[in-house]
């Protein structure tokens, strides 16, 4: 495999898992410098790598840099410069004579909408989601209910075990990453659903309730050791004020809500006066 191969391969199984990577990329070399236009290096969040750009005090400060990225979101094109002159050894990172110019910028995995309980509002929520070419993902305890024949837009449908007596939930077995967008709308088993979601970093959490409901379950959460600022997080009742009856008009609402979250959005009328 070549170190190109190498690279894309890395930065295709981090997007496949959720976690977005920052992709440096060397577009300018002049000079005597260590790597050439065309050199690649992804960068994890905790600072690993794949691939090189040059080794040494420059790659250090490429990953610095892409750190920055992952962070803000923001592309960078850098130049770092190689430079033996004293008044310039401060910005320096190396003594070679020339310098590079890199352009980082982040790589986002697609959305997923992980939609916990299968029942009437998930089966338009899912194909909505689909249009929206987001990654649905289906979850419930019930095997006729989470199955590929009645989602078939989902790309992965899982069943769990869920314990009434003891209002035990199994472990989820799809990892909610911060490209994760979560709706909650089980038939009895929401608290330990939530339980398990506000613990990990996902996009959004809604969760179908009434206020009622939701003041019950929200002091559920608090005696399973949940803090306030994760159960505050939660998008409870779920969904844009569309007085919606229907499962397709609630499914609409919600992922109009998920829709404003992703763009950072008002959600205001465009209507000109």
């Amino acid at each position: 495999m070549s170190e190109f191969e190498e690279v894309m391969h890395a930065a295709m199984r981090a997007l496949e898992n959720g976690e977005p990577v920052a992709l440096a990329t060397v577009v300018k070399s002049r000079g005597s410098t260590p790597r050439h236009a065309g050199a690649r290096m992804i960068v994890y969040r905790d600072g690993r790598c794949v691939g090189t750009v040059g080794g040494a005090t420059l790659e250090q400060k490429v990953i610095e840099d892409s750190l920055a990225v992952l962070s803000d979101g923001q592309s960078r094109l850098n130049n770092y410069v190689f430079s033996m002159r004293e008044e310039d050894r401060s910005n320096s990172v190396g003594l070679c004579g020339g310098s590079v110019e890199v352009y980082i910028e982040k790589l986002n995995p697609d959305p997923a909408l992980m939609i916990i309980g299968a029942g009437h509002i998930a089966l338009p929520l899912a194909r909505m989601a689909h249009e929206l070419e987001m990654r649905v993902i289906v979850v419930d305890d019930r095997a006729d209910y989470a199955n590929k024949d009645r989602f078939p837009y989902a790309a992965e449908v899982h069943v769990v075990g869920y314990d009434s007596k003891t209002e035990s939930l199994a472990p989820i077995p799809v990892a909610i990453t911060s490209s994760t967008f979560v709706v909650v709308a089980t038939w009895g088993w929401d608290a330990p659903a939530l339980e398990q979601v506000l613990k990990q970093n996902p996009a959004y959490v809604g969760l179908v309730a009434s206020k009622t409901k939701w003041r019950a379950i929200s002091e559920m959460l608090k005696g399973r050791g949940i803090s306030e600022e994760a159960i505050s997080r939660v998008h409870a009742p779920v969904g844009l004020d569309l007085s919606a009856e229907t499962p397709a008009e609630v499914a609409l609402a919600i992922i109009a809500e998920i829709l404003k979250v992703r763009k950072h959005a008002t959600g205001k009328e465009l209507k000109v006066n």
